[in-house]
């Protein structure tokens, strides 16, 4: 029986609004997903998610996906989809530039909304901001031809900017249009309402144009390991290390070491490596673990725990683990494949 770890366990289809898209396919097949087959709108930053129900509410026909990086909000969201007991909406705690890259098929979408984004207001900071050039370009690849962009927002400022962007990119006209009156029921608007603040609707109408390809993540049956040949010694201490791999980096904070019965002396000793795994579109917490094989051998790889996404530079975590297990004494490589 091989030793080696499945990478992923590949669901066809998620009950409930909570989506494990590390699970699912890329891009995810939406029609296996809902029970409904009409458009397909994607919501960036659903905050409390009473949008999003309103909208999935009002258009039992259509299909609202959510995206959140806040925890938090993603339980509020949760709650009010799960008490009207929506069959339409699906919620994904991932951020918008590795979601609309990865896990959605080119010209999908009949509208991407983005509700009050955090408008980075100084001047050294718009470099975060989400709606930019690029960004417009990637979801523009994204939209069905007439779909659009919906941004609502209280920043003048970001209003001009985003403005500006969508131009820059070649790809999208804008539209003066009333915005549905929900927008401007969210919890923010109220605030700013509350506030006296003016508040801004913008629509971005994709025409159609040929957009740049954005090549897909390639997933492999195996979790990246390693085989060396050596044994592990009974006590080891690992410093931080920052390496660089592929287009960002992996950091390595800590490792632990877990016990069989036998002992560390009998071989049976176990290490698992904390990482940290940082890319432009998605920051992830991994294991690597070090474990005994066969005799006089040892394997390293990723752990399944929390059903990492593998790319190119969550193989560096492996490859950082190995190369740092190489400058221990009567380690040797013999197998490499990350």
């Amino acid at each position: 029986m091989s030793d080696l770890v499945p990478a992923y366990d590949f669901l066809d289809s998620s009950p409930g609004p909570l989506a494990p898209w590390r699970r699912l396919r890329f891009p995810v097949a939406w029609d296996q997903q809902f029970p409904v087959s009409g458009p397909l709108h994607l919501e960036i930053g659903f905050g409390d998610g009473r949008y999003t129900v309103r909208r999935a509410s009002d258009a039992p026909g259509e299909r609202f996906v959510g995206l959140e990086i806040s925890s938090a909000s993603l339980l509020r969201g949760l709650g009010k989809v799960r008490k009207k007991n929506l069959q339409n909406v699906k919620l994904l705690k991932v951020g918008a530039g590795f979601a609309v890259r990865h896990l959605f098929a080119p010209h999908t979408l009949a509208s991407v909304t983005v509700n009050f984004p955090d408008p980075w207001p100084k001047e050294r900071h718009e470099k975060n901001r989400l709606l930019q050039a690029d960004f417009f370009k990637l979801v523009a690849s994204r939209l069905l031809p007439g779909g659009a962009v919906l941004l609502a927002t209280d920043h003048p400022d970001y209003l001009v900017f985003a403005r500006a962007e969508s131009e820059k990119s070649g790809l999208f006209r804008l539209e003066d249009a009333e915005p549905p009156a929900a927008v401007f029921e969210t919890k923010y608007a109220l605030k700013w309402k509350t506030l006296g603040k003016p508040l801004y609707y913008q629509v971005f109408r994709y025409g159609g144009a040929l957009t740049p390809e954005y090549p897909g993540l390639e997933r492999d049956e195996t979790m990246p390991h390693a085989l060396l040949s050596g044994r592990l010694p009974s006590h080891v201490y690992l410093s931080k290390q920052v390496t660089p791999y592929a287009d960002g980096h992996v950091i390595l904070h800590e490792v632990v070491q877990r016990l069989d019965a036998g002992g560390a002396e009998s071989g049976g000793a176990k290490w698992l490596v904390r990482a940290t795994v940082e890319e432009p579109e998605l920051r992830q917490q991994v294991l690597v673990s070090v474990r005994p094989r066969g005799e006089g051998g040892l394997i390293v790889g990723l752990e399944p725990f929390g059903d990492p996404v593998v790319t190119p530079t969550t193989r560096g975590a492996v490859h950082a683990v190995t190369e740092w297990l190489l400058t221990l004494p009567g380690v040797a490589a013999q197998t490499l494949s990350y």
